[in-house]
């Protein structure tokens, strides 16, 4: 029979039981609670009933049946109830009977809904040391036409993460994180709504959440007007209660507050963050059916009695589910807590036992179908949770699954899985036949569980190092009866139910029933762990556990996650990296090792009370940090009520005060002192020869002592050798001497930084040998360290309010020693002062002691162990320990480490003190900076990138008005990147080497014309490089005249508007020609480069504070011929990508527009050498022209012809009966001929196959050129490079002078 209830898996809905859930609108829980009553009901019939139809009237269900089976139903059900009507017209009428009482008591119901609790998953990383800081230079600029509004300008820059610090808050978390922009100083704030988190607004936040400083020019956040008023959230307080004025200031434990001076740099981990232990199987478990208030009417027939003594009987039975260890190292044996050591093995036994043959007809009528059910599942979820090399938690060692005697159990089979232990430990074994079929309590024995260990490896040396952890603990009772409602007599050892007047008797007497209601709810559970250390990088080393064997422990009572942390101030010098470790421990262990045993553990609540411990394993401190409380676990604190039969004790009696849920008041300030560590007295008692045994001898003047620490207990003895350890107390008289105080004499300073005094007056005369008979003084060690003022203490304080009476505290009263006035007070229940008649929803007061002002309305917790008794029948409560018991008992019981581990590591700060603010956050670092403060939420649950909308960028001189501001005019960029100090080339370039009037001409053309470039800089750049790929999309030529660096206009302009003009004739600056030039070379581009092309340019719409979308614009340039579509798909594709700093539509036409245009017009470039006077005036970026007369050849008009004659010319492609001359390669001879060019582009003349050849000519080629560079050969003259410039009829450009008829658009 399949099991509806897995323990340590998922219960798992089929496709047509969800839509049956679905039609009749109930939740999962209800229909496996209807699953699980009727598998409890036993629905045999007599045989002699065969061959009966079987009918129950059920409820109708509407809207499951189709319209054809509703109508057969509804027949059905017509037919039946005429049949009954007849019957009962014809049956004799009875006397009406009468009606038996009927109780139902109230049920429980927990919250179905909670707030949800979220925290950060990820964190952006942090910015490494090198990287370049960017350089933001923008400008929105506005343009109006009409009703319509267009933006040019504005930039979303990434942030780099410098500063980051994760705070825990128990319900979520709050990230701390300090952004680099990029250079300061920015020309203007940007705006609040420009923020955002990946690609969500920070504006679409709930403001109460957040908080935003912006420091434009560098520096710190302060909470003053670097904070944006949109953001709501409250200021950060430190442990002395005071504002956090200096935002990216750490509450340090050190400084015991607000510090300037920490580097701290927040991560979220990624692998082996998730611990805990989970998927518990039994050890010896039992097994109980719910509890059920089975009444025994007063007329039941005998046989009917009997049967409900057997279902009493039934309820009540501790059913085995044969799972147990079994055998050590292969030796069977009884042992608790047993030592596991290091590989050993153990073996875990599922065993075949059959519920149904064991029990047999104990059970008659009820059977155990029900239960063989359950405990089959028991077995066949531990047999699926045993996997080979998984690692196991067995009692408290850890283990490995080594191997399984069968791949699969099942029943009338044994599975025996052996597990190796990795680390020691203790578990609880049994052995033979009658353990296996044992049932023991959920918390009495240790189990095997599944393990995950949470491990985290600093990232860097750092002084501290604090963890944050996410957690989800909770336990979960479904469709179980409410116990606590159960009226009158509870049915147990020596209370008989049926006799004990009260409520059941009377509803048994009078034939009655009672139905207990139903309880559905979330209640509480504690999962424990240890924290372990050690120095990371070292091999084989040990871990080492530091946390005082107090262990730490979460408790909750939903679903909804815990935010805590745990910080570990790791003292070295220098410093280390440090390797940590959680590893999970058994709440049975809990049981057996703390509860009740006067022991504390340490159960962490970010809402509670700072704590801090110290632990020196190997020489290494550690500090460790945690808020919450240090609490002793009594039984009533691991219990849940909620199992209770019938009222509570405290509810109806009231109880002792077990705690107080406040226990301070202010902040405990701190003081740096001698304080005491140790104390160590002479080993009188110790059976060694030679034993130190100082006697009081006024005639010595003193005694001689040494500080033991080769004696084992270490002692103080008599000083036999070494003297380096040797202290010298004068003699005094011991009224004289002040015990413990390290600031009145006798002590001794020593070379090792403590600091050692004289310990208590010691008398021995009497039960000693006469040679150990004697007096001496102990020694007190102290050290120079930073801790809690010395408090004034007032015990034995009478509390007031409440329901009882006699609670007592003692008050601890610290003064600030700046003024020596009140500054905090904490107190604690005086021993044995509990009170009595107390109720938990009481608030008790604590008058005005001495300078204690007093404190009231503090809620208290009653002694919840007088309800943990002996589980039911022995006593009234059906589950004590279950709050921290690893195996459950009962099917509705759910708990939160049934399916997998329960804790997570979601963050890792690493902080150091610097002993001075960060270089990068003062006010000097010329570096922009944005802090934000946010606490999580669902919608940011990943903090990816944090970006910033920048309209304005950093302040620059501005050349079109010789002010300073943001610019978005390139040459002011190039002028600031050359003669800026903070960020340019000013110290190699600067102002001398850079053409000022040029580049004022250059930025007012880039005005006139509206070419902006809107970007950052964030990457390493060759600065020649970056001007002249940026210049061309500009239409400036980046030339270098003289030394001097410019940008200037590519093309005419209007001089007094600097607006481009197309129809303008280039001034001719100079003519070259054959006679004063030489080695004239020219460079044509080949046929495909030349031929049209489709063009794409990409550019960015902005949108203010929002994100930008890349565009793109295509066009071609119309021939004079029409293209078809076919012919204009086959054309080539060239892209260019002006998206990075190009903002404007018609900025990026014009660029494609003459780039396609260049393309079409410019073919061929020439370079040649001249004399200096014939270069005179020249200067790049001119026009000049080039005749040539020669007489033998076109150099413009060379060709040739392919072997099969096909004729190829860079020139005339229409020649007909042309001289030329011709030469075949291989050959030594140039000869002369005529070439006529056929319709197909082929000649006939055969002789000039395979030959290179030139147009023969005597008529003068002129042509424009724009001059690219001039430089001086090593004889003196001037090479010129220059580039040809196609004119139109009318002189103008051709290159400029078009339309947009001229191009087609796509």
């Amino acid at each position: 029979m399949e099991s509806f209830r897995r323990p340590a898996g998922s219960r798992v809905l089929l496709p047509a039981e969800i839509e049956l859930c679905e039609i009749l609108g109930i939740t999962e829980d209800e229909y496996f609670y209807f699953i699980g009553l009727t598998q409890a009901y036993n629905g045999k019939r007599p045989k002699e009933y065969d061959d009966i139809p079987y009918i129950i009237n059920m409820p109708a269900i509407s809207g499951i049946i189709s319209a054809i089976g509703a109508s057969q139903v509804a027949t059905q059900i017509v037919l039946g109830i005429v049949l009954t009507l007849v019957s009962v017209l014809l049956t004799p009428k009875p006397r009406a009977p009468k009606t038996p009482p009927s109780l139902t008591t109230a049920g429980q119901t927990g919250p179905k809904r909670f707030a949800p609790q979220t925290g950060f998953n990820s964190v952006q990383e942090l910015a490494n040391l090198g990287e370049i800081v960017p350089l933001v230079f923008t400008k929105q600029e506005t343009e109006i036409d009409g009703d319509y509004k267009f933006y040019y300008g504005g930039v979303r820059v990434n942030t780099r993460l410098l500063w980051s610090q994760m705070l825990s808050l128990g319900s979520g978390q709050q990230l701390k994180a300090l952004f680099m922009i990029g250079l300061a100083d920015l020309a203007a704030k940007p705006d609040f709504a420009g923020y955002a988190i990946g690609d969500l607004l920070l504006k679409n936040y709930i403001n109460k959440k957040l908080a935003l400083y912006i420091m434009t020019d560098g520096g710190r956040p302060q909470e003053r007007e670097e904070r944006y008023p949109e953001g709501k959230l409250e200021p950060q307080i430190d442990r002395q209660g005071s504002v956090f004025e200096d935002v990216m200031s750490v509450d340090w434990d050190e400084n015991l507050g607000a510090i300037d001076t920490i580097v701290s740099s927040a991560r979220t981990p990624n692998t082996q963050v998730q611990f805990g232990a989970y998927s518990p199987m039994p050890n010896s478990m039992r097994y109980r059916l719910p509890y059920e208030l089975v009444l025994k009417q007063k007329n039941l027939k005998d046989r009917n009695r009997k049967d409900i003594t057997k279902k009493r009987q039934k309820i009540r039975t501790n059913f085995p589910r044969y799972c147990s260890f079994y055998a050590i190292n292969d030796v069977k044996e009884n042992a608790t807590s047993k030592n596991l050591n290091a590989d050993d093995t153990i073996r875990y036994t599922i065993a075949d036992f059959d519920t149904e043959e064991e029990f047999k007809d104990d059970f008659e009528p009820w059977g155990v179908e029900d239960v063989k059910s359950a405990v089959d599942a028991t077995r066949e979820e531990a047999d699926d949770a045993i996997q080979i090399g998984e690692s196991y938690l067995a009692g408290s060692a850890l283990v490995v699954c080594i191997d399984r005697s069968n791949t699969t159990w099942k029943s009338k089979i044994y599975q025996n899985a052996y597990f190796k232990c990795d680390y020691t430990g203790i578990v609880d074994v049994r052995t033979g036949t009658a353990n296996l079929k044992a049932a023991h309590k959920g918390y009495e024995l240790l189990t095997l569980q599944k393990v995950a260990i949470g491990t985290i490896s600093n990232s860097k040396a750092c002084d501290v190092t604090e963890i944050g952890l996410k957690s989800k603990v909770f336990k979960q009772i479904t469709s179980f009866p409410n116990v606590n409602s159960h009226p009158g007599a509870v049915e147990m050892k020596g209370v008989p139910q049926d006799s004990t007047k009260g409520v059941v008797k009377r509803y048994q007497d009078d034939d009655g029933s009672i139905s207990l209601g139903p309880m559905s709810k979330y209640i509480m559970r504690y999962s424990f762990f240890r924290l372990q250390a050690r120095v990371a990088g070292i091999v084989d080393a040990d871990w080492n556990f530091i946390d005082g064997g107090e262990v730490f422990g979460i408790k909750g009572n939903s679903p909804q996650p815990q935010y805590n942390f745990i910080r570990i101030n790791h003292h070295s010098t220098p410093k280390k990296e440090y390797e940590f470790r959680f590893l999970p421990y058994p709440g049975n262990l809990i049981k057996r090792g703390f509860v009740d045993q006067n022991k504390f553990v340490r159960i962490l609540n970010a809402a509670g009370e700072l704590h801090s411990y110290t632990e020196k394993p190997n020489d290494e401190i550690y500090t460790i940090y945690y808020k919450g409380t240090r609490e002793k676990l009594v039984s009533g604190d691991v219990s849940n009520t909620e199992w209770y039969l019938g009222d509570l004790p405290t509810d109806v009696d009231g109880g002792k005060v077990n705690k107080l849920l406040q226990t301070i008041q202010g902040t405990i300030p701190k003081s740096t002192r001698w304080i005491e560590v140790e104390r160590r007295t002479s080993n009188m008692d110790a059976n060694l020869r030679n034993e130190a045994v100082i006697f009081y001898k006024p005639q010595n003047g003193g005694s001689t002592w040494v500080w033991s620490e080769k004696d084992s207990p270490p002692h103080w003895r008599d000083y036999f050798g070494n003297r380096n350890k040797t202290i010298n107390f004068p003699l005094r008289n011991p009224s004289t001497i002040t015990i413990g105080d390290p600031y009145t004499h006798p002590y001794i300073d020593q070379s090792d930084g403590f600091r050692y005094g004289v310990g208590p007056h010691i008398q021995t005369f009497t039960g000693k040998p006469k040679n150990r008979r004697g007096e001496y003084y102990g020694i007190i060690k102290y050290e120079m360290k930073t801790a809690n003022v010395e408090p004034v203490v007032h015990k034995n304080i009478s509390t007031t309010g409440g329901s009882g009476s006699g609670l007592k505290v003692n008050i601890k009263v610290y003064l600030d020693p700046k003024n020596n006035q009140y500054a905090a007070a904490e107190w604690e229940i005086a021993e044995g002062e509990r009170g009595s008649g107390y109720k938990d929803d009481d608030q008790i007061n604590i008058p005005a002691t001495g300078d204690f002002p007093g404190e009231n309305g503090i809620d208290i917790v009653t002694d919840f162990s007088e309800f943990v008794t002996e589980p039911w029948p022995e006593g009234k409560n059906l589950n004590p320990f279950d709050a921290i018991a690893d195996y459950y008992q009962y099917d509705s019981e759910r708990s939160s480490h049934q399916d997998g581990p329960e804790h997570e590591i979601v963050y890792v700060n690493e902080q150091s003190s610097l002993g001075a603010p960060p270089p990068y956050a003062t006010n000097n670092a010329g570096i922009a900076n944005v802090a934000l403060r946010l606490s999580s939420s669902k919608e940011w649950n990943s903090f990816s990138q944090f970006s910033a909308y920048i309209k304005k960028g950093i302040k620059v001189k501005r050349l079109i008005d010789n002010t300073t501001g943001a610019t978005n005019l390139f040459p002011e960029i190039v002028y600031a990147l050359l003669t800026e100090r903070r960020f340019g080339l000013a110290n190699s370039i600067g102002v001398s080497s850079v053409d000022k009037d040029r580049m004022t001409i250059a930025a007012k053309f880039c005005e006139a014309n509206r070419f902006y470039w809107d970007g950052v800089i964030t990457e390493k750049q060759n600065v020649r490089e970056f001007i002249y790929q940026n210049a061309i999309f500009n239409f400036l030529d980046f030339t270098i005249l003289g030394g001097k660096f410019s940008l200037f206009p590519s093309v005419p302009y209007f001089p007094d508007t600097f607006k481009i003009n197309k129809t303008s004739k280039p001034h001719v600056r100079a003519l070259f020609t054959d006679g004063n030039t030489r080695n004239l070379k020219v460079s044509f581009l080949s046929p495909e480069e030349r031929q049209n092309f489709i063009g794409t340019v990409y550019y960015r719409r902005e949108v203010p504070n929002g994100f930008s979308e890349t565009e793109s614009l295509t066009k071609a340039v119309a021939e004079d011929e029409f293209l078809s579509l076919e012919q204009i798909e086959k054309l080539p594709t060239e892209v260019f990508d002006m998206s990075d700093f190009c903002t404007s539509q018609n900025h990026a036409e014009d660029f494609l527009q003459h780039a396609l245009m260049i393309r079409k017009k410019v073919d061929h470039g020439i370079k040649f050498e001249t004399t200096p006077q014939a270069a005179a005036g020249l200067a790049p970026g001119t026009y000049m022209r080039f005749i040539s007369e020669a007489t033998h050849t076109s150099r413009f008009e060379n060709g040739v012809i392919s072997p099969d004659g096909l004729v190829q010319s860079v020139g005339n492609s229409t020649l007909s009966d042309t001289p030329i001359y011709h030469w075949k390669p291989g050959t030594n001879e140039v000869k002369e001929a005529k070439l006529t060019v056929t319709a197909n582009g082929t000649t006939t003349n055969s002789n000039l196959y395979g030959s290179v050849f030139t147009v023969k000519q005597t008529s003068e080629s002129n042509r424009l050129y724009k001059i690219e560079s001039l430089t001086y050969t090593e004889e003196g003259l001037v090479e010129v490079s220059a580039s040809h410039a196609p004119l139109l009829s009318d002189g103008s450009l051709a290159t400029i002078n078009y339309t947009e008829l001229d191009f087609i658009g796509m």
